[in-house]
């Protein structure tokens, strides 16, 4: 990352705001063209052709869609209208969030079934049983096989992709046994990494 982009996460990190007050962008003007060039490219080639896939694009599709058809009333703050750049925005976020944490998550699963040969017999053998009887692995399939949900589980603990978490509060909460009070509009640290290893939440992992 270039210095530039190391202020602008910086900013963003002090004030979700902060950024937009100083025009400053998340990411280069030729990034955001490209990823909003490739959402409207696919759509338009899909449409035009006819074409139906069952992936995020078409996910958004539809839901564009059904936004087009429905009557939006311009008093309510609370509708979203599903534009072009909020369509490229989702697409953008779903890469970044789903691309390299899932092949982190994967690589670590992998290391963890090579050491662990009892676990990934085990595995094995679900996988082969769901196999026979659905005949192929996809959606459905892999949504049955529940020790494959237990080992993924068991490697994000271990090795969580996100060391914490940033939340920011929607409702005014009392921290149990603490006379500190979250109020709206705060911002929240979670240290994922520390919960998920200590003892306190998992006794025996």
């Amino acid at each position: 990352p270039s210095w530039r982009f190391k202020v602008r996460t910086f900013m963003r990190v002090i004030s979700d705001s902060l950024p937009s007050l100083l025009g400053v962008k998340a990411f280069d003007k030729s990034k955001e063209d490209f990823f909003i060039n490739l959402v409207n490219d696919t759509m338009k080639y899909r449409e035009d052709n006819k074409v139906e896939r069952n992936d995020f694009i078409q996910i958004l599709m539809n839901l564009k869609k059904i936004d087009e058809n429905m009557e939006i009333d311009p008093n309510n703050e609370s509708h979203v209208i599903l534009d072009d750049k909020l369509l490229a925005a989702n697409t953008f976020i779903f890469f970044i969030a789903g691309f390299e944490t899932t092949a982190t998550t994967l690589t670590f699963s992998m290391y963890e079934l090579a050491v662990n040969q009892d676990i990934q017999d085990k595995l094995r053998q679900e996988v082969q049983t769901t196999f026979e009887k659905y005949g192929a692995i996809n959606y459905d399939s892999t949504k049955d096989m529940d020790y494959l949900d237990r080992v993924i589980s068991e490697t994000l603990r271990k090795y969580p992709i996100a060391g914490s978490l940033i939340r920011r509060c929607t409702k005014a909460w009392q921290v149990p046994g603490a006379k500190g009070k979250l109020e709206v509009g705060d911002r929240v640290v979670i240290p994922v990494y520390p919960i998920h290893h200590d003892p306190k939440y998992y006794p025996e992992p």
